[in-house]
C-alpha cells in the first residue's frame, strides 16, 4: 500500500462521497410519478459534462448533455413510475477521473405493468470547475422480472 498523506486521504474520502452523491442525483433527476415527481432534464447540465456519452446495451448511443436532456422526457413517456437505486459501487479515482461500476435496479411501471430490471451501469466521471460531472453511462444488459395479475414484482 502506498504511503499518502492526510490531506491526500481526506481528499479521496470527499471526491468518493462527492462522486456517490452525484450518482444519487443523476437517480432522482430520471426517477417519476410519485407525489407528483417528474423527470427533471434541467438538472442533467449539472450531473453531466457538456460533452458526456449515454450508451445502451442495445447500441443506442446520446452525445452531450443537451442531448441527453432532450431524449430524457422522450425515452420516460411510456413510463408511468420509475425508481432507480445504483448499487454496490466500485469507485477508483484517479486525479481529475474517476470510474464507477454499479449494480443498477429499476423499479418501474409501464402500461400498468409492474416491473424490476437489474443492469449494470459502468459510469466514468471527470472533476470540472463546478465538481465532478458523469463523463460517460454505459448500460449493461440485465434481468427483468414482471409482476403478475398487476401484483408487485
Amino acid at each position: 500500500m502506498t504511503a499518502t498523506t492526510l490531506e491526500e486521504r481526506i481528499l479521496r474520502l470527499e471526491d468518493l462521497e462527492a462522486i456517490r452523491d452525484l450518482t444519487a442525483r443523476y437517480a432522482d433527476a430520471i426517477n417519476k410519478g410519485w407525489n407528483g415527481k417528474t423527470v427533471d432534464p434541467d438538472a442533467i447540465p449539472h450531473i453531466f459534462t457538456a460533452d458526456a456519452r449515454w450508451e445502451n446495451f442495445d447500441g443506442e448511443v446520446t452525445h452531450g448533455a443537451d442531448a441527453i436532456a432532450a431524449e430524457l422526457p422522450k425515452a420516460t413517456a411510456v413510463v408511468q413510475f420509475s425508481m432507480h437505486t445504483f448499487l454496490n459501487p466500485v469507485i477508483t479515482v484517479d486525479g481529475d477521473t474517476a470510474t464507477g461500476n454499479w449494480l443498477m435496479w429499476v423499479g418501474s411501471v409501464m402500461g400498468d405493468s409492474p416491473r424490476s430490471v437489474y443492469m449494470s451501469a459502468d459510469m466514468t466521471y471527470t472533476r470540472t470547475d463546478e465538481g465532478w460531472r458523469i463523463q460517460s453511462v454505459l448500460i449493461g444488459f440485465g434481468t427483468m422480472v414482471r409482476g403478475s395479475n398487476g401484483g408487485p414484482a
